[in-house]
């Protein structure tokens, strides 16, 4: 296996030469760096990240805060961790996950001590976030996925759930959906202060009001018998729905289930859209589902883009912040029919 030294000596420089060269810290000329490149190719060289990141100050390494233990791991969340790889490696920098529980600001001031990242992507944000202030303390770049609407911080970029709300609610009164359920995340969840829980709780009642919509809130977990009593609550104690919104990809295979278990269709007696969903979750389902996707390459782009203008020092503020979700129709939805 080749070394720096065999570099130098195939070039005629010092092994001191190559090190600047490679590692960009000091200027050589082009001639001279063309040639020692050259020969690290020729020679099969490739410096070591470790000692790349002791000459540069930086591991090229970016972490995602992610206390995916905290509600579980959907197709939505994974396809955000694969859209930010991607996104992450075509800048030159590596993704590592850390599931952290959100309350674990001790153990996350530990790890950034130790100089192992040289970034953060902050996800499932809460009100009162304490890892904020960590983040903060600690002098680590950082880019919020999420908001926390008590943090007075420029470093997020977030779902617009008010306009994905609206958008949602209109079109199903465009199909005469008057009455309207609306199945959201766990009441733990909403009393914890998560974000897009709060933010669509809020937007659901204000739009519901605003257009003349009879709409009934359900907090519900993910976990087969309180799938269960949530459906059976929205079928039986207001029999009069016909339309049902879901911010809840882990809870859809249950809901499905429990809607034609009670003899109901999709769409023809019950539709059925997602929110905040992927497209690799909407077209899981059968009846593929009308969603209001979130825009994953949108918000990674951005997201991971930021967070490396942070990192090498040539932050840009961005004009906006909350992205628009986008409608895919597929088979889950269509006019509203009583029964």
């Amino acid at each position: 296996m080749a070394t720096i030294k065999d570099v130098a000596a195939r070039v005629g420089v010092s092994v001191s030469t190559v090190s600047y060269a490679l590692n960009g810290t000091r200027p050589i000329s082009a001639e001279k760096k063309e040639l020692i490149f050259k020969a690290a190719r020729e020679l099969h060289y490739s410096p070591r990240a470790i000692a790349r990141s002791l000459a540069s100050k930086r591991t090229h390494i970016i972490a995602m805060l992610f206390p995916a233990v905290e509600r579980g791991l959907g197709l939505s969340e994974i396809d955000l961790i694969t859209r930010a790889s991607k996104e992450a490696m075509g800048l030159g920098y590596h993704l590592l996950i850390w599931t952290l529980q959100t309350s674990g600001e001790d153990e996350l001031r530990e790890l950034l001590a130790q100089k192992l990242v040289d970034g953060i992507i902050l996800m499932e944000v809460h009100t009162h976030d304490r890892r904020i202030a960590t983040l903060k303390e600690m002098d680590t770049p950082f880019i919020i996925l999420g908001r926390d609407d008590s943090a007075s911080t420029e470093n997020y970029i977030d779902v617009d759930f008010f306009d994905t709300m609206m958008r949602c609610i209109s079109y199903l009164k465009g199909l005469g959906h008057g009455h309207i359920g609306f199945i959201n995340q766990s009441e733990r969840s909403f009393n914890d202060g998560y974000g897009p829980v709060a933010h669509t709780h809020e937007a659901f009642h204000y739009f519901c009001a605003n257009f003349g919509i009879d709409g009934k809130e359900y907090f519900c977990g993910w976990e087969a018998e309180t799938v269960h009593d949530c459906i059976e609550s929205l079928l039986t104690e207001r029999n009069e729905t016909s339309a049902c919104i879901v911010m809840n990809d882990k809870a859809l295979t249950g809901i499905i289930a429990g809607i034609t278990g009670k003899g109901l269709r999709i769409p023809e007696d019950i539709s059925l859209v997602s929110i905040i969903s992927s497209s690799g979750a909407a077209s899981f389902f059968q009846p593929a589902l009308t969603a209001f996707e979130m825009d994953i390459n949108a918000m990674m782009a951005a997201a991971i883009s930021q967070l490396i203008a942070k990192i090498e020092g040539r932050y840009a503020e961005l004009s906006t912040r909350l992205i628009p979700c986008i409608l895919r129709e597929r088979n889950s939805a269509g006019k509203a029919r009583t029964r």
